[in-house]
C-alpha cells in the first residue's frame, strides 16, 4: 500500500482531532473539543542527491595482484572509471590507501605533494574489490601483507597527471 504526503498529514490530522475530543478541558470532563484541519501545500520539487556511486554505464580498469605484485602498478585511468581489483593468490592481499597527509594509521603517501586523500582498506578474497574515482587525482596504495619485504605498492592515477613508476618505493616481484 503507498500512502502520499497529502493522505498521511490527513490521517494526522483526524488523529489528533480526536484525541482533542477525548482530553477533557479541566471542567469535569465536558470540555469541548475543536480540531483544525489545515490544507497542505503540494510538496515542492527538491533537487535529487547526487548518487555516492559510479554511474551504471561507468567503466571499469582491472588491476591484477601477480606474484604479489599489482599489475600495472600505475594505473591511468579517466575520472569516472570503477577500479577493480583481483588476485588468484592463495595467499592474503589488500588494497590499503594511502595518505597525503599524516594520518593516525600511519599510511603516509610515498609522494605527498601529488597524492590524493582517499579512502581504501579491503582484503581480497576470492571476491575482487572496487572503487569509483570520480574525480581526477594519484590514488597511491599498498597491501598490508606484501610491503616492506617485497612489492606490494601501486598507484591509480586519474586523469592527466605527472607520475611514473619511478615514484614508487618498490618494483615488481
Amino acid at each position: 500500500m503507498t500512502y502520499s504526503r497529502r493522505k498521511i498529514v490527513a490521517a494526522a490530522a483526524g488523529l489528533v482531532g480526536s484525541l482533542a475530543g477525548c482530553s477533557s478541558g479541566g471542567n469535569g470532563g465536558e470540555g469541548t473539543a475543536t480540531s483544525t484541519a489545515t490544507a497542505t501545500e503540494e510538496p515542492t520539487a527538491t533537487a535529487t542527491a547526487t548518487p555516492s556511486g559510479p554511474p551504471e554505464d561507468a567503466p571499469t580498469f582491472t588491476v591484477t595482484n601477480e606474484n604479489k605484485t599489482f599489475i600495472p602498478m600505475v594505473a591511468e585511468v579517466d575520472p569516472g572509471t570503477v577500479v577493480e581489483w583481483t588476485t588468484e593468490s592463495l595467499s592474503s592481499h589488500s588494497v590499503t590507501s594511502m595518505y597525503p597527509s599524516a594520518s593516525e594509521s600511519g599510511r603516509r603517501a610515498w609522494n605527498p605533494e601529488v597524492a590524493s586523500e582517499w579512502e581504501m582498506n579491503e582484503d581480497m578474497g576470492g571476491e575482487p574489490v572496487t572503487h569509483y574515482f570520480p574525480e581526477p587525482g594519484v590514488y597511491e596504495y599498498k597491501c598490508n601483507y606484501d610491503f616492506g619485504h617485497i612489492g606490494g605498492c601501486a598507484a591509480v592515477v586519474v586523469g592527466d597527471q605527472d607520475y611514473d613508476q619511478e615514484m614508487l618505493p618498490c618494483e615488481p616481484q
